[in-house]
């Protein structure tokens, strides 16, 4: 059995509300036409959202984003600045909510998805498996 050979990149961007814009061009650049960019794209922003939505991350404060890619595997990594009200996790939302559905959205695009508590903040990650 070959271990596909991952390629990796880090970008460290401010809180704010063009991060995930901002984000999503740099992902372009890593990804290049990848198979899985647009999911990937879309469950980064959510992330990143979350982050400066909910974290020191979006205080003045910066995301850091990393990640992992061979020809089938996508791993992105968004870490916070921490000092958020909750662990991020799935929540439950009425019809009728604007906000609450992020993390859902990235349990539904991904194959596999999950948050770690670090000395400050946390790490949100998920994987796209096209294998």
């Amino acid at each position: 059995m070959t271990v596909p050979t991952l390629k990796f990149d880090a970008f460290l961007l401010p809180g704010m509300d063009r991060a995930a814009g901002q984000a999503r061009r740099w992902l372009r650049d890593v990804l290049g036409e990848h198979p899985a960019f647009d999911d990937a794209a879309l469950c980064m922003s959510e992330l990143i959202t979350n982050a400066v939505r909910h974290t020191e991350s979006g205080r003045d404060g910066q995301v850091r984003v990393e990640v992992s890619h061979s020809e089938k595997i996508v791993r992105v990594e968004v870490i916070d600045d921490g000092d958020a009200e909750t662990v991020p996790h799935l929540s439950t939302v009425d019809e009728m909510d604007v906000c609450g559905r992020g993390l859902r959205i990235v349990a539904f695009l991904s194959t596999d998805w999950g948050a770690a508590r670090l000395d400050k903040g946390h790490a949100v990650w998920f994987e796209i498996d096209l294998g």
